[in-house]
Formats: structure tokens, sequence, C-alpha cells
């Protein structure tokens, strides 16, 4: 029988959101509805594609969004819009440092970044790096090196 070790929780952090982020998302949301309710008089089909478009637009912003970044003893877990994550394991991971601001606007590689202040890159050995953006850079960078670090001792291999 195979059992999946799920490691418990070290650590929990929710991102910081820069006040322009929420209102280009808010922009783009109130456009879309905006150009719908422009065509109303004149194209009740496009009306409707467009209040549709923005509720595909919701849905994917909600979807892509991050909510928590959370520290297990084996894995970091990026909790985004249910039911997605991505779970990074600490066997894949090269190295966590922190990082420039730049990186939260222009990085080659996953940008889950919403705060220019407090970015953190995940450098993988295998696969695109990510850079994130914890509410707490410090005390999350302590408890992820930590947790890493237990997870080494006690995997050697792995």
């Amino acid at each position: 029988m195979n059992r999946i070790f799920v490691g418990s929780l070290v650590y929990e952090d929710t991102p910081p959101y820069d006040r322009w982020l929420k209102y280009l998302i808010g922009g783009i949301l109130i456009f879309t509805i905006a150009i719908g309710i422009f065509f109303i008089p004149f194209d009740l089909v496009g009306t409707w594609f467009m209040l549709g478009e923005t509720a595909f637009l919701a849905l994917i912003f909600y979807s892509i969004m991050p909510r928590k970044y959370q520290v297990l003893e084996d894995r970091i877990r990026i909790v985004l819009g249910r039911p997605f994550a991505i779970n990074i394991r600490f066997s894949n991971i090269k190295e966590i440092r922190a990082t420039s601001s730049g990186d939260a606007y222009v990085y080659y590689g996953i940008r889950l970044a919403t705060n220019s202040r407090s970015v953190v890159e995940i450098v993988r050995k295998r696969g695109l790096g990510i850079v994130i953006s914890p509410g707490n850079r410090e005390l999350f960078l302590q408890q992820v090196n930590q947790a890493a670090e237990n997870y080494r001792k006690m995997n050697p291999l792995g």
C-alpha cells in the first residue's frame, strides 16, 4: 500500500497586495462590465458576451492569485483560489532567498509576487523558479529555511 506523507503545518503567511494591483484587477473587471452596459442599446449578444467575459476574468483572477503561503514539514505550499495550489517539495528546492523588488515585476519564471516590498525567490533544481511575496519576509525565510534544514536532516538522500 502506497502512503502519501502529508507534512504538518509549520508556518503560514498571507500575501500583501499592492494597491495598484488591486486597482488594476478591479479596473479590468469594471471596464469589461462598462463595455457590456454600453452595448445594451446596440447589441444584446455583445452585452451578454462582455458580461460572460467579466465573469470568466473574475474566475481566472480568483484562481491564480495567491491566498496563503504555507510552510509544511516537507514542502512549501502556495494556496491559490480553491481548489488550486502549488506544492514545492524541499527535495526540489535549490535555494530560497530574498530578492530585489524588481523581480516582482520582471522575472524569468513563475511570478506570483503580489507586493514589491517583500519578494522571495524560490530557486528549484528542476523547473522554473518562483517569486512570491509573503507578508513578513524575514520570518517566512527563517521558518522555511529551518523546515528545509529539518527535512534534509530527516531525509539525507531526498
